[in-house]
């Protein structure tokens, strides 16, 4: 039986239509579930356009995103970034407003899925499974260190239990200790599962090499 990559991205090209340039040439690589994989971009505009064409919010120029054997443009967006792909932004990963558990049990209300657990449970689990460690876990998550922050972040990506999780820039804004615990969380995440595939995009060479594959997004 045909195993499909859990992401695979086929000849994807996008061109900017003001310009004619292709932020995006004819990018392909294949990713399947247990391992971990960088994309190494050279600029914002490609790591915006990458992330961007991998989660369906932009349709490539040429090429297509495949999700096992679905393209991503046919898979109800709900359904798609709800269920099958998790995703840890750059910005906005979460509410500042709440604390870290109803972080996780919003991002778990937007799925729509059902749970076998009782959700704060879950939720609960899910933070300890990343190493969430806040002092006053009733704090709002904005006025946690920045670390705790991406850690709630990543929590709240595979509360819907997604087989792809897809990491912009994970380490943007922390420093090195605390980009090496967000690394080891990424790639525990990987190894724990071996249904699930973790890519990260960045424009960082040390934090690519985490990866047991780097596809250099430019060559």
């Amino acid at each position: 039986m045909r195993s499909y990559p859990s992401l695979a991205l086929n000849k994807v090209t996008l061109t900017d239509a003001k310009t004619g340039h292709n932020t995006l040439d004819r990018v392909s690589a294949d990713c399947y579930a247990g391992h971990i994989y960088a994309f190494k971009v050279e600029s914002d505009d490609e790591r915006v356009a990458l992330l961007s064409v991998m989660t369906g919010m932009l349709r490539p120029t040429d090429g297509a995103v495949m999700n096992k054997s679905l393209n991503v443009l046919e898979i109800e967006p709900g359904e798609l970034r709800g269920h099958r792909l998790g995703i840890v932004p750059q910005r906005y990963a979460v509410r500042d407003d709440l604390n870290a558990e109803q972080n996780v049990l919003y991002a778990m209300d937007a799925s729509g899925r059902t749970f076998l657990k009782p959700k704060p449970v879950a939720a609960r689990e899910l933070l300890q499974k990343v190493g969430f460690d806040s002092e006053t876990p009733n704090a709002a998550v904005g006025k946690l260190p920045a670390l705790q922050q991406r850690l709630v972040a990543i929590a709240r990506a595979i509360s819907c239990d997604a087989e792809v999780i897809i990491a912009d820039e994970p380490t943007g804004g922390l420093d090195a200790d605390d980009s090496v615990v967000v690394l080891k969380t990424l790639i525990g995440l990987t190894h724990g599962d071996p249904k699930r595939c973790v890519i990260v995009i960045t424009g960082d060479d040390e934090v690519a090499e985490v990866a047991e594959r780097v596809i250099a997004v430019s060559e």
